[in-house]
């Protein structure tokens, strides 16, 4: 019996979908980054006071802190101690530098 596209293990049902455009693959790999986005979450009253004595207690103590801020669509964390809270960002001294984070972006901080 000669091999068609019904045949019984033969692949040539599929034969059409093994090549993608490049503008599909785009497409379908934008999609899937988009998928990952994160909307920033709304903080409660509570939540920004005890951020703010916990921000108060590192620079005070000189202790390590993580902060967690969102920034392009995603959540972020940075490690280091703050060094100062000034004109609505806060510089964090991490490993690899200085991080200037802005205090809106801020979702949590916490001392480690």
């Amino acid at each position: 019996m000669k091999a068609n596209k019904l045949t019984h293990g033969s692949n040539l049902l599929w034969e059409s979908s093994r090549m993608m455009l490049p503008e599909h693959k785009e497409v379908i790999n934008q999609h899937l980054e988009a998928k990952k986005d994160v909307k920033k979450p709304i903080l409660s009253e509570d939540q920004l006071e005890e951020m703010e004595r916990t921000m108060q207690e590192a620079m005070e103590f000189d202790k390590k802190v993580d902060v967690v801020f969102h920034h392009n669509k995603r959540m972020h964390t940075v490690e280091g101690f703050i060094l100062k809270a000034v004109e609505g960002r806060i510089e964090v001294d991490a490993s690899d530098g200085i991080d200037f984070i802005k205090i809106k972006n801020v979702v949590d901080i916490s001392i480690q």
